[in-house]
């Protein structure tokens, strides 16, 4: 009993030192896992978008960051119309190809249907030369009782075999044409099944571009808030004054004409008149006026027409500005231009130095 009692006290003071260097380890894991966690929280939350955009700590720093923040919004925009132009070509393709389906498969059943017949008409045929007995010269002189009727029984196998190779070539032109049906029609199905693939992927496309852009619009719309009168007037720039009237009948000129009656309607993102326009929204508003649809993207704007070199602008030349493009007015001449400048603005007139021109189209 001693013997035990001593084991089992030795046995107590053997553990507690373990114990308590366990506790001891445990406390200095357990800090630097707190430790650790910190750091990686904090890294987390440098990394994220809310600390990245914190609202600047003053009316100047936020003028300095909406011309940022107003570049990207007016360029994802224009991303959002080039998506939406895109997204009507799809769906145009696709109507065209899916009504060219059903004209297709309707050609197909037809070219089945003859093929048939002329099926059943060789049987017939075949089956009166072997039910006559007709079927050679031979047949023919074996049973043939006179002269006459041999040379009338010549006649009448002559006569089944020309229609008969009729009725066969006529059979195989039928197979071959709806061999050739067959082809079209599955082919107009997998042009349409493409088609309808293309424009559920850009309908995707126009809601991304279209939600990207409503985040930078209103953090813009925000960091415009915060300017003071002074600062937006700044901002705007000063007020050009333009012609009233211009000389000339093209197409240009005239959609010049109409958008310069639109002149003090505000800037909107997305706007396409009257109330309101953005920069392509004014010049694709203009030119319909006038009969000329254009697509509603500035970048697909750029691509109608034929280029003009700058020291050759005309009234009425769309003028592009950015790389990639993401702004477009109309010129008036005297190096200016009417345009839907940027958010807090209005329609007017500006110069077309006052942003980096990248090329110009005339209609």
């Amino acid at each position: 009993m001693e013997s035990r009692r001593r084991t089992s006290s030795g046995s107590r003071k053997s553990v507690r030192p373990r114990v308590r260097r366990m506790r001891r380890h445990g406390r200095s894991v357990s800090s630097v896992g707190s430790l650790v966690l910190l750091v990686v929280l904090s890294l987390l939350v440098a990394a994220s978008p809310a600390a990245a955009q914190e609202d600047p700590p003053d009316a100047q720093d936020a003028a300095r960051q909406l011309e940022q923040v107003n570049r990207e919004a007016e360029s994802l925009t224009e991303e959002w119309h080039a998506a939406k132009d895109t997204l009507a070509a799809r769906q145009s393709e696709l109507t065209t190809l899916q009504q060219a389906v059903q004209p297709a498969q309707a050609a197909l059943e037809s070219a089945v249907a003859d093929e048939e017949q002329f099926r059943v008409q060789i049987d017939s045929v075949a089956l009166s030369a072997f039910e006559s007995g007709n079927l050679d010269q031979l047949n023919a002189l074996l049973a043939s009782k006179s002269p006459q009727e041999f040379l009338d029984q010549m006649s009448a196998i002559e006569t089944l075999a020309s229609g008969y190779r009729d009725s066969l070539e006529q059979l195989l032109t039928k197979v071959d044409d709806t061999a050739q049906k067959r082809v079209e029609a599955d082919a107009a199905v997998q042009r349409a099944q493409a088609a309808a693939d293309e424009a559920a992927r850009a309908e995707e496309d126009v809601e991304n571009r279209k939600r990207d852009a409503e985040k930078r619009i209103d953090e813009a719309q925000r960091l415009l808030d915060r300017l003071s009168p002074q600062q937006r007037r700044e901002r705007n720039g000063p007020t050009l004054s333009g012609p009233t009237s211009l000389s000339g009948s093209g197409v240009g000129v005239q959609a010049a004409q109409a958008a310069m009656k639109m002149l003090g309607k505000p800037y909107r993102y997305g706007a396409e008149g009257p109330s309101s326009f953005d920069c392509s929204g004014l010049t694709s508003w203009a030119f319909q006026q006038v009969g000329v649809t254009l697509p509603r993207s500035s970048s697909q704007q750029a691509r109608v027409g034929t280029p003009v070199p700058r020291d050759q602008l005309r009234p009425g030349d769309l003028v592009f500005f950015y790389k990639p493009v993401s702004h477009v007015g109309i010129y008036v001449g005297d190096n200016k231009m009417i345009n839907a400048p940027q958010t807090g603005d209005v329609v007017k007139y500006s110069d077309i130095s006052s942003r980096p021109i990248t090329g110009a189209r005339r209609l």
